[in-house]
């Protein structure tokens, strides 16, 4: 009877099995508005797209970023494509470019009629003569263009200082103007007084 009891007192402390729980609150509901519709973030300059242009997906490293294909260095022949036709007729045009042309043919003439003159023969006078031509249009050309910089630089600073003198003479003229009117006011203030009391 004893055991009997024992056991009826630990089949109550027992729980029964749980039963099979159903989906979960929400479950059989539609997809919040956020799921839906994907966000679209703009891409900015310093970030890449995971993806490339084949689509093939680009290794990130461990910090998240994608590792960009190093851009291609330019070519000699990617540099003669970008040349034009229109750009030889307009030589004259560029800054500094006359005066170092003039001076390199000058230059190159005298130095290859000296080298002529002077018993080399003509190949080797010409090429004197080219040589010279194109060191010196480029000196030229570097000089000219150093001293136009420097032009810029001294007009920027005349500029700065006429820009400054005229902001502290409107300053001045401003603080003059607001002396006067004060000046004017007190006086204004004064006149309207009484110069007699009655008591």
């Amino acid at each position: 009877m004893a055991r009997d009891a024992d056991h009826d007192r630990t089949d109550s402390i027992v729980s029964p099995p749980p039963g099979v729980r159903g989906p979960p609150p929400g479950a059989g509901a539609e997809p919040p508005e956020h799921v839906k519709k994907p966000q679209v973030y703009e891409i900015f300059h310093g970030s890449s797209n995971p993806e490339s242009q084949d689509g093939v997906p680009t290794s990130r490293p461990e910090g998240g970023e994608t590792q960009q294909p190093p851009a291609a260095r330019p070519t000699l022949k990617d540099g003669i494509q970008t040349i034009k036709p229109d750009d030889f007729f307009s030589v004259h045009k560029i800054p500094c470019a006359r005066q170092g042309l003039l001076t390199g043919i000058g230059a190159g003439a005298v130095v290859g009629a000296g080298r002529y003159i002077f018993g080399a023969r003509i190949p080797k006078a010409a090429n004197w003569a080219f040589g010279t031509f194109v060191l010196g249009s480029v000196i030229q050309f570097e000089l000219c263009q150093a001293a136009r910089y420097q032009e810029k630089a001294a007009m920027a600073r005349a500029v700065e200082i006429i820009d400054r003198k005229k902001a502290e003479k409107a300053a001045a003229a401003e603080e003059a103007a607001l002396l006067s009117r004060e000046a004017q006011e007190k006086a204004a203030a004064a006149a309207k007084k009484s110069w007699y009391r009655f008591w």
